[in-house]
């Protein structure tokens, strides 16, 4: 299992050439399943995902897209826009009922909104208080750094997003993630609601045939990114032949 993982999350890379062909619903199917797995804080999966699949609104979506990123929409027969909920409160009563029915603690179902409210709350005033109850207990026991909320649910968002990007390279299927796009006319275009924020979009396919297969894309020195025990101290131990 250990080498398949590794053979595939290696060999990924950003496909920028699709074929025509339509992925078959199974597969469409069984790659948004593994995309739901993603683990997410709390268990809210605060995101949505459009899957955007047909001709006219590939095109109407390209109209959104900036530079070489027109042509990839348009080219790519399925787009997942990401979107990450501004309003994970939202979320609660349906979520409270997906842990009732699958016979969780009372008192975590019941702690629910109390936990959100403190670590992803919404609002200008939530986000005063958590900040304030940050920097006032810090000194004398561990609490968690206030982050905005767009913050948080962005986090769960893009584990959702890699997830995503994994489950389709395992059926063969290329993608590439992108951040050039106007965010207002994207969720104009496809009615997203304002308490939606959407960080990337992604195009998805059977990448065209290449004669030659760039090498993958560098990455800096692992002794530069990971560490040992401490900020700074080396791993090189880690890497070691």
């Amino acid at each position: 299992m250990a080498q398949a993982f590794r053979t595939l999350a290696r060999q990924r890379r950003s496909i920028r050439g699709y074929e025509k062909t339509a992925i078959p619903k199974d597969i469409l199917q069984d790659i948004l399943l593994t995309t739901q797995r993603a683990p997410s804080g709390f268990n809210l999966q605060p995101y949505a995902c459009i899957v955007v699949q047909d001709t006219a609104q590939r095109e109407l979506l390209s109209a959104t897209m900036l530079g070489d990123n027109i042509r990839k929409v348009k080219e790519a027969p399925l787009v997942a826009v990401f979107a990450a909920d501004l309003e994970p409160s939202k979320r609660v009563p349906a979520i409270q009922e997906m842990m009732t029915a699958a016979g969780e603690s009372v008192a975590d179902i019941h702690q629910l909104p109390l936990k959100l409210r403190f670590f992803g709350g919404e609002g200008h005033l939530a986000g005063a208080i958590r900040s304030g109850i940050s920097a006032a207990f810090t000194p004398f026991q561990a609490v968690p750094t206030y982050v905005p909320t767009i913050a948080w649910s962005y986090k769960s968002t893009m584990m959702a997003v890699s997830q995503y990007l994994l489950a389709a390279e395992s059926h063969g299927l290329g993608s590439c993630v992108m951040e050039g796009f106007d965010e207002v006319r994207v969720r104009h275009a496809l009615d997203i609601p304002d308490r939606y924020s959407v960080p990337v979009v992604v195009t998805s396919g059977y990448p065209k045939p290449v004669t030659d297969v760039p090498p993958p894309s560098p990455r800096l020195d692992p002794t530069q990114v990971f560490f040992d025990g401490k900020f700074g101290a080396s791993a090189a131990s880690f890497f070691d032949k």
